[in-house]
């Protein structure tokens, strides 16, 4: 298992509709295993199960940072999504690498 910290979590696309001024929900400790991620931040805790598929790229209205997306099922079978960054140097790591970097260690564990 490996824990990567100062990672920003978004738990939808920040979208205009949403007025969201911070471009994460939260910022927190990102643990990945094989078949179990999960978020622990200051207002978040998600287990994530049923990886479906990991991709990388701009989401929303952040036109700066890219993020990591995993599309998973939840509870009672819904499609869920979770959007991770690195949030290391007020962002400026995820700008420079961070993010593709996690995006890599995830499918290398997940193998999609």
């Amino acid at each position: 298992m490996s824990a990567l910290n100062n990672v920003w979590y978004l738990s939808s696309e920040n979208t205009r509709q949403k007025k969201q001024v911070m471009a994460m929900d939260d910022i927190g400790t990102l643990n990945i295993s094989p078949g179990v991620l999960s978020f622990r931040g200051a207002k978040t805790e998600i287990i994530i199960t049923g990886v479906i598929s990991i991709s990388y790229g701009k989401q929303g209205r952040d036109f700066i940072n890219n993020w990591v997306r995993v599309e998973y099922h939840g509870n009672n079978d819904e499609l869920l999504h979770a959007y991770f960054a690195d949030g290391n140097n007020r962002g400026w790591s995820g700008i420079f690498g961070g993010t593709k970097n996690i995006f890599k260690h995830l499918k290398e564990v997940y193998d999609l």
